[in-house]
């Protein structure tokens, strides 16, 4: 069974989310790049930055310099996260259906049920000891996946005696979720309103297509982590991360000027609005260069970054 990507199997991910902390100077090793923000979230390979503006960045701690991943590991910088992530959301249902819970990562689950001894088994739990609002969006999920109007409980079990004694297997594709109660549900992307599907789903595409790479998944789960806690911040606030890429600046030299190539998916991709620093003579060349190898994006913006 695929499941979900979650702190029990991160290899030790620690992750650490920030209220409000002052904003200091980033930098990238040969200080090519520099940044003022502030850090809300980082982990062992990634640091998610707030400008001033409200811009978010998403930057690799190795590509930052070695004051900038020192800061990071310090006990004056995990001192200063007053809020953690553990704090709960409130969500919205396709169905209008408000829901309270927290957004973990992005991953795969399957949902089992079947009927044993005449009672409804979810997950190998009693369905009837389950916490009410587990029980709402099982309804819901399955409902949905079926195409049968289930409701409450009596409902459910008139469903599950068409289950006979078979177990019933529902892939799930979505974000893993904790509930007030403590329970860690997969949730389907199709039970979000619509509003907050646009928000969840731009990292999933680039989550599947790396199921090899544990890192580069933690790295989206994150991502996603920070931006839904942003979104939840300021429901108006609907700020893409921009992931950041520094490793082209150490072959910059004097001459040449670093660009900030900003970059949206096309109409139909799901990746992430990304912004990749480039070295070059000027911002037509840095345009250019980054078109080459992100066909599937169209260039929003080009900055000088380099001073």
């Amino acid at each position: 069974m695929r499941t979900f990507l979650c702190r029990s199997v991160c290899l030790g991910l620690t992750l650490c989310m920030a209220a409000a902390t002052q904003a200091r100077e980033w930098s990238s090793p040969n200080g090519y790049f520099r940044v003022e923000a502030e850090a809300i979230a980082f982990d062992d390979k990634t640091v998610v930055l707030k400008k001033p503006t409200g811009e978010l960045i998403a930057a690799e701690l190795a590509e930052l310099s070695e004051a900038d991943q020192e800061y990071v590991q310090s006990r004056e910088a995990k001192e200063a996260y007053a809020k953690s992530v553990d704090q709960m959301q409130t969500w919205t249902a396709a169905d209008g259906m408000k829901v309270r819970g927290r957004v973990l990562a992005y991953g795969k689950k399957d949902l089992t049920v079947r009927r044993q001894l005449g009672k409804m088994i979810v997950d190998d739990k009693r369905f009837a000891a389950m916490d009410p609002l587990h029980q709402k969006l099982t309804f819901t999920i399955i409902s949905k996946i079926v195409g049968q109007e289930i409701t409450d409980e009596k409902s459910f079990e008139e469903w599950g005696k068409t289950l006979r004694a078979d177990t019933r297997t529902f892939p799930l594709e979505g974000v893993l979720m904790e509930l007030e109660s403590g329970d860690e549900i997969g949730v389907p992307f199709f039970l979000f309103a619509k509003e907050e599907q646009e928000l969840l789903q731009p990292g999933w595409k680039a989550w599947l297509e790396n199921e090899s790479n544990t890192a580069a998944q933690q790295r989206e789960s994150l991502m996603m982590q920070t931006q839904a806690m942003e979104y939840q911040r300021d429901r108006e606030n609907r700020n893409q991360i921009e992931a950041v890429k520094l490793g082209l600046l150490a072959t910059a030299t004097g001459v040449i000027s670093i660009w900030e190539v900003i970059l949206e998916p096309a109409q139909g991709n799901y990746y992430r609005r990304t912004s990749v620093m480039v070295p070059a003579q000027n911002s037509q060349a840095a345009e250019q260069m980054v078109m080459q190898k992100y066909p599937g994006f169209r260039v929003v913006g080009v900055r000088r970054a380099s001073r």
